[in-house]
């Protein structure tokens, strides 16, 4: 990763004619957006991904496929815009970096300059006192480039990565297309077990046969270990970048998952919940106004920086579940509907009070969630029926009233304990959708796994905007 003409496509171009030439049929490398290179008897698997919106959509699918990244900065030209912005993906994906100080062989280079640029990023190399390797370069004629592949196997030494060819199978996918002749075709990376020919595969629920393997020579193979890149054919549908692609279908892998719990006691873990905003403000002044009104104890600042919102600015808020808030900045259409298509919220101000007052508001929710719950009905759960399998609480209404589509709370000794979900509601024989004070009832709910007991209280509410 790293800053435009700074080098990152030549050290590419580098390693694929030093180390894979003798391996090529005819010289030509099949590309498929990853290769392996050969250091010291060990193999490094490098991603050639277009930029930095490949890297996150990996990520945000859960694949972590990424154990160390390159950042690659020109000795001659310093840190960058998209230098920093792959500082900020870098971190926000935590994943360890190794530093590249290219083109060293240019007159005018001044790497102690680079080094403290990156430094202002919270990049500290060993030589100011860091922990970040930094090894100087030239991808131009390959100086120094077999210590920058030694410095990341001991890297993955001391990572302690280890492949296991016995596990399950799990890989991911780093590009996809669908071929007029060949049908759906997936350029993945194996993570762990191992991806043979004519075995089954599954991306979620969608399955397939692997018919074809190819590795990154071009050459057919029978079967693609742990780190190994390949491109297979054989999948039903084109998976999308970032899937992951396993042996075992989704509905046997996780069945729980394609219906949502929510009977987590999640108390235990609150003070370690933040919110997560990204800020784009007029003036620097007015950014650091908004920062300093929020609690670092409450509030992560995921990014801050003066202009319009950017297609950089979703893609960033989407990877770390963070709303973008603006002030006094143009949001256009575009970047309106990319957000609505990203689920993410944008939320814009024009007055700083009411920007500072909603950040507050948020904290203060953190404190306490239900501060801006509005109760509308009290059940107490009297008996617990079994019917057919099924658990039945009767319930008797206390006060207000609880209707089939209401947000619920459990409650035991006014803690809360889960977040009910109705499955359905009956009051003697027939089924009804509300209950009433003074009303009683059974109620079953979608959350299988749901610990109520008698005592037990449900609490309908619904969120005051």
């Amino acid at each position: 990763m790293g800053h435009v003409d700074h080098g990152k496509t030549t050290l590419l171009d580098y390693l694929r004619r030093s180390r894979l030439a003798a391996r090529e049929a005819g010289g030509i490398t099949q590309h498929i957006g990853a290769y392996q290179v050969d250091v010291q008897g060990k193999s490094l698997t490098f991603i050639d991904t277009p930029g930095h919106a490949a890297f996150h959509q990996m990520r945000e699918r859960g694949a972590a496929i990424t154990d160390v990244v390159v950042l690659v900065v020109a000795a001659n030209d310093g840190v960058k815009p998209q230098t920093i912005e792959s500082i900020r993906h870098i971190k926000q994906a935590g994943v360890p970096v190794v530093v590249a100080i290219n083109k060293i062989d240019l007159p005018d280079v001044n790497v102690i300059n680079v080094k403290s640029q990156l430094a202002e990023h919270e990049i500290l190399v060993t030589d100011f006192g860091g922990d970040v390797e930094a090894v100087e370069i030239s991808a131009k004629t390959g100086k120094n480039v077999d210590k920058l592949l030694e410095t990341l196997v001991i890297t993955a030494d001391l990572l302690e990565l280890k492949s296991r060819p016995e596990a399950p199978l799990q890989a991911v996918v780093v590009e996809s297309a669908k071929d007029v002749r060949r049908g759906a075709v997936a350029n993945v990376i194996v993570q762990q077990g191992t991806m043979r020919l004519r075995q089954d595969i599954f991306v979620g629920e969608s399955g397939g046969k692997v018919k074809n393997i190819i590795d990154d020579t071009g050459k057919m193979r029978q079967q693609l270990l742990p780190g190994e890149p390949g491109q297979i054919i054989g999948l039903k549908e084109v998976p999308p970048v970032g899937a992951i692609i396993t042996d075992v279908p989704v509905s046997e892998q996780e069945k729980a998952v394609t219906e949502p719990e929510f009977d987590l006691d999640l108390s235990a873990f609150e003070d370690k919940v933040k919110l997560r905003f990204i800020l784009k403000a007029d003036t620097q002044g007015t950014l650091e106004a908004i920062a300093q009104n929020c609690d670092p104890d409450s509030v992560d600042i995921i990014a801050s920086s003066v202009g319009e919102v950017t297609d950089t600015d979703i893609e960033m808020a989407k990877t770390a579940g963070a709303k973008i808030l603006c002030f006094q900045v143009k949001v256009s259409p575009h970047i309106v509907q990319n957000a609505k298509a990203e689920h993410v919220v944008i939320k814009s101000y024009d007055i700083i009070y009411e920007l500072i007052e909603y950040i507050q508001k948020k904290m203060l929710k953190l404190l306490e969630p239900t501060i801006d719950e509005v109760v509308t009905g009290e059940a107490t759960i009297q008996e617990i029926f079994e019917m057919k399998g099924l658990k039945i609480a009767g319930v008797k209404l206390t006060s207000g009233e609880i209707k089939k589509a209401d947000k619920l709370h459990l409650k035991r000794n006014e803690q809360i304990i889960g977040e009910p979900v109705i499955a359905s509601m009956m009051h003697g024989k027939q089924e009804v959708d509300h209950l009433k004070v003074g009303g009683e009832g059974g109620i079953t709910f979608r959350n299988k796994r749901l610990d109520f007991q008698k005592g037990d209280t449900l609490v309908a509410y619904y969120v005051e905007d």
